[in-house]
């Protein structure tokens, strides 16, 4: 048996992706203040780390979202 088979292009237009999308496992900064113990140890327990350089903690996107923290992010 023999099958043929045939594309059809119904509409072409440009594409055009969401930039503000971030990827849910992209590294993101977690800003904490000095004192906020609490806020800290909640990041540290998602998996969270402190980045000496930034003087922030960073933690996945996926993971700040679910913690709440979103205007906490620095990006």
């Amino acid at each position: 048996m023999k099958i043929k088979t045939v594309e059809l292009i119904v509409e072409e237009k440009p594409w055009n992706p969401d930039k503000n999308i971030v990827p849910a496992n992209k590294k993101v900064g977690i800003k904490v203040l000095y004192g906020e113990i609490n806020i800290g140890k909640l990041v540290k327990a998602a998996g969270g780390y402190w980045n000496r350089k930034r003087k922030i903690w960073e933690l996945p996107y996926k993971e700040a979202i679910a913690l709440g923290l979103e205007e906490r992010i620095v990006l």
